[in-house]
C-alpha cells in the first residue's frame, strides 16, 4: 500500500492530500520550513545564542508592524531542511524541535513546503 493511502484524518494528513491533489512530487526532496514559536518574544541575546548553538542554520523572523497591528502573532524561529515530504517526517520533526526548546517555552506546531507544487 502506498503511504498516501494511509495518511490519517488529521491536519497533517489533510495537507498531504491537498499537496497530492496539486500534483506534488513526493519522490523528490523539497525544502520544508518549520516554525518554532516561543511563549516570550523577542528572545533575549542569550536565548538567541542558545537557539543558534542547538540549530546553527536557523533564522529569526520578526513580524512586520502592520501585521502585528492586524493581530498576527509575533516573530518565530525558522528552520529549513531539505527532505522528502512524508507524514512521519512532518509529524516527528516538530516534536523533535519542540523538545529541543522546551526549557525556553519553545514549540513547533507548523510547517510549510517552500518548494512549489506541480513543477
Amino acid at each position: 500500500m502506498n503511504e498516501n493511502n494511509t495518511w490519517p484524518q488529521d491536519v497533517d494528513g489533510d495537507v498531504l492530500r491537498l499537496l497530492q491533489g496539486r500534483g506534488f512530487d513526493f519522490n523528490l526532496d523539497h525544502e520544508i520550513e518549520f516554525m518554532i514559536d516561543f511563549k516570550c518574544w523577542p528572545l533575549s541575546k542569550e536565548q538567541q545564542a542558545e537557539v543558534l548553538k542547538k540549530l546553527p542554520e536557523v533564522s529569526f523572523v520578526e513580524t512586520e508592524v502592520e501585521l502585528l497591528e492586524e493581530g498576527d502573532p509575533t516573530g518565530y524561529v525558522s528552520f529549513k531542511v531539505k527532505n522528502k515530504v512524508t507524514y512521519d517526517f512532518v509529524t516527528q520533526e516538530p516534536q523533535r524541535l519542540s523538545n529541543l526548546f522546551i526549557n525556553m517555552s519553545g514549540y513547533c506546531d507548523s510547517w510549510v513546503v517552500v518548494s512549489g507544487c506541480g513543477s
